[in-house]
């Protein structure tokens, strides 16, 4: 294994920068796709052997460059401008040669344990039905179970990876390859490849009953394994059934699936079908061009693939540890450490070592003292210590690529009051039919919460008896409710309504027009600058862009408007407070979700800016992600949370603009899923419109930023800082690593272990 060190990966930047520009493909939309997708890019070009080993970057690369260090921030600018404060200025990198398909020529495997921690293991799902968020992404991430697709190494002009779900994620991986059928102008089918959709011209999507059918094909060689006292145990080949059985389960068939990705399962697709033994069949809910990728791929959260044998067996495979990946569980203690065996008869890469230990340090410092003290091979350092770690020769791979955007959610402004059209559940047509969140609680307790209802004008906000009350008490005419619990009855005669409803509903009440600028004076009395310096040393930047259904942009994106800053003004932040009518001292939860990528300095930064620059009572719940995630399962969230998932500094990258608004559940959706809290079936109509039109294409540009004219001055979301995502080794014990430029830490089985 031979890798390139930054030093001189420099120096061929030179040479090499005109056939990065030839075989380089524009970069994606973070939060969009065209209706179709473009051809796979040729290879990019590999790198010249260097002097000594260093760390590479992408999985089973022969070849591969050297992550470089951390670069220090940009020159200050103002928002919105080409260089923003903070922003973190990583030194252009090579392209990696391209990830092989079957396992690269191997030396002898030794007998070695390499030790990794991180600031969270998760516990054992291993059923997709009950595959939560962030648990389940370490299933598929940690070399245990796959998914259907994988990452085709890609980059745009300056060498950077693009791993949007339109360009770069659609690689054949447990899936060889796929088709989409689908209606025809004029009357018919057309027939054409899954990834180039070369005929799409041809389709006719018009009709929401019939959005085509997509046709995948398996490969024939792959196997699940567990283990059974302590020995690894074949227990079947992977088939069609297996792979219909793990997207149904995710969410395509099951309405109670608590799997991360359901909401994509069931929004994209229908109950899948096996046709024959490596022939599985998807008819369309919604078509999606990048539906695929955005449910499977190894680029991002995915569904990963499950044994349905296993699971007529037993009855049910929650917990019980078993995948088609290059490594097979022994032991799974939740939140603790995971023990895991290396295959030798993977159908795409051995590891080179037999054993892998993942184990969980809350703390950033701990995780440090373990690199330095030789107790851990790999660990996700505090980004404080990477500077000493450094000078003490330890490694700081940059090949992941990764960057957390670190922005909160105004949880509780759940706006849609029916089911949006096209709301299927079964034989059962839910569109129009009433509903309201049980996290709806537009009260003087949660006074970021707006209520459009234009009968519930008037009503008293302060009366203890309602503050806790889902919809605040109010009644209205053709619309009345009981809750028990998560359950919501209404009565015979009730009538839904959503924002088309004008008589029934507005963005202008007076509780709509004191919740946004309480939420306004929040985000202006942040000073994004003072945090990104302070608490991430530079490495980490400012964002002002939160997540769609707000400003889902970071200031350095092509479609970003200056004009959307909020940039921090507290005068401004004061003036909107007091137009809120919030009193100074006001007491809030703010839930900082700590084992998913969130910093809790970032958070505690924050909620000090508030109470210095608004006289606010912030205080923190820092609980486990997981441990609230039901919440948002069931739309009962109601506090601002913050998270990692917001627009970074890489979107200074992006070329290739326009594409679909997301969906993700931001209307109701029958079969439930991931929900932030926030719902409005504006938000439905955002994706229609969008979904429709040519990606990039002036009307698509035009409805884009008018769209996000709206997000941005409703302010759903807030940006904050943005923070590396540093993953130190010890070269002592490891040689390279190919790591992957995914959402994290992957590829361990092309570690190759340091020779003694």
């Amino acid at each position: 294994m031979i890798s390139l060190g930054f030093k001189s990966a420099k120096l061929w930047l030179v040479l090499i920068a005109s056939l990065v520009a030839l075989f380089a493909i524009a970069c994606a939309s973070d939060d969009s796709d065209d209706a179709a997708s473009p051809a796979p890019s040729a290879p990019a070009p590999s790198a010249p052997a260097p002097s000594a080993p260093a760390p590479s970057a992408a999985p089973g690369s022969p070849q591969a460059p050297a992550a470089p260090a951390p670069a220090a921030p940009a020159a200050p600018a103002a928002p919105g401008s080409p260089v923003q404060a903070g922003a973190i200025a990583t030194p252009v990198p090579l392209p990696a040669a391209p990830a092989a398909q079957a396992p690269a020529v191997q030396t002898a495997r030794v007998s070695q344990t390499i030790t990794v921690v991180f600031d969270n293991v998760g516990t054992p799902l291993f059923e997709m039905g009950k595959g939560t968020w962030p648990d389940i992404l370490f299933h598929g991430f940690y070399g245990f179970m796959e998914p259907l697709l994988g990452w085709e190494p890609t980059y745009d002009a300056q060498g950077f990876p693009i791993r949007s779900v339109g360009t770069a994620c659609h690689a054949p991986y447990l899936a060889t390859g796929w088709e989409w059928e689908l209606p025809k102008k004029g009357g018919g089918t057309v027939t054409m490849d899954g990834k180039k959709l070369e005929l799409f011209d041809e389709a006719d999507l018009s009709d929401p009953a019939n959005q085509g059918r997509m046709i995948v094909h398996l490969r024939d060689d792959v196997d699940f394994y567990r283990s059974i006292d302590g020995e690894l145990v074949n227990i079947g080949n992977m088939t069609a059934e297996d792979i219909a059985w793990s997207m149904n389960d995710a969410g395509a068939e099951n309405i109670s699936s608590t799997n991360s990705n359901s909401s994509q399962a069931y929004e994209y697709y229908m109950p899948w079908s096996a046709i024959d033994t490596y022939t599985v069949e998807a008819p369309a809910r919604a078509f999606r061009s990048d539906g695929l990728q955005d449910a499977s791929s190894m680029c991002q959260d995915a569904i990963w693939m499950q044994s349905k044998t296993l699971y007529d067996e037993l009855g049910s495979t929650f917990g019980i540890a078993h995948g088609t990946g290059t490594f097979v569980v022994h032991e799974w203690l939740p939140a603790e450490r995971i023990e895991a065996e290396a295959r030798v008869d993977h159908w795409r890469q051995n590891a080179l070592f037999d054993r892998i230990v993942f184990i969980q340090a809350n703390e950033a410092q701990q995780r440090s003292a373990m690199l330095q003290t030789g107790a851990a091979d790999i660990a996700q350092a505090s980004i404080q210590d990477v500077g000493r770690l450094e000078k003490d020769g330890f490694v700081f791979h940059e090949g992941l690529d990764a960057i957390n955007g670190n922005f909160f959610y105004f949880a509780g402004n759940n706006w849609s009051f029916a089911y949006p059209p096209g709301s299927t559940l079964g034989d059962d047509d839910l569109s129009g039919q009433p509903m309201i969140r049980g996290g709806f609680l537009p009260t003087d307790s949660y006074p970021w919460i707006g209520d459009p209802r234009i009968e519930c004008i008037g009503i008293d906000r302060s009366d203890p008896a309602i503050q806790d009350t889902p919809g605040a008490g109010c009644q209205m005419t053709n619309f009345s409710f009981t809750f028990d619990g998560d359950t919501v009855e209404f009565t015979p005669d009730s009538v839904g309504f959503d924002n088309k409803d004008t008589d029934k509903f507005s963005y202008t009440t007076p509780s709509m027009l004191k919740a946004k600028a309480f939420r306004q004076a929040l985000v202006y009395s942040i000073d994004r600058e003072l945090i990104a310096s302070s608490v991430t040393g530079g490495y980490g930047g400012a964002v002002y862009g939160g997540s769609y259904p707000g400003l889902g942009l970071h200031q350095l994106h092509p479609e970003y408007d200056a004009a959307w800053s909020y940039a921090f003004d507290p005068d401004k932040a004061k003036a909107l407070l007091a137009e809120s009518g919030v009193q100074p001292g006001f007491r809030f939860e703010f839930f900082c979700s700590q084992g998913n990528g969130t910093s809790l300095e970032v958070c505690e930064a924050m909620v000090g800016q508030w109470k210095e620059n608004l006289d606010l009572d912030p205080f923190i719940d820092s609980t486990q992600y997981s441990s609230r995630r039901p919440t948002m399962l069931n739309r009962t969230l109601h506090v601002p949370w913050m998270t990692r998932w917001g627009p970074t500094s890489k979107d200074g990258r992006v070329s290739d603009v326009g594409g679909t608004l997301p969906g993700g559940g931001l209307w109701p959706l029958p079969a439930g899923g991931w929900n932030p809290s926030i719902e409005d079936n504006l938000h439905w109509d955002n994706r229609e419109e969008t979904r429709i039109q040519a990606k990039g294409s002036p009307e698509n540009i035009d409805s884009r930023h008018r769209i996000r004219d709206w997000a941005y001055d409703m302010v759903l979301t807030g940006g904050v800082v943005e923070v590396p995502a540093l993953i130190g080794f010890n070269p002592d014990t490891i040689e390279s690593w190919n790591l992957a430029p995914w959402e994290l830490p992957n590829s361990f089985e092309t570690i190759i272990p340091a020779k003694r």
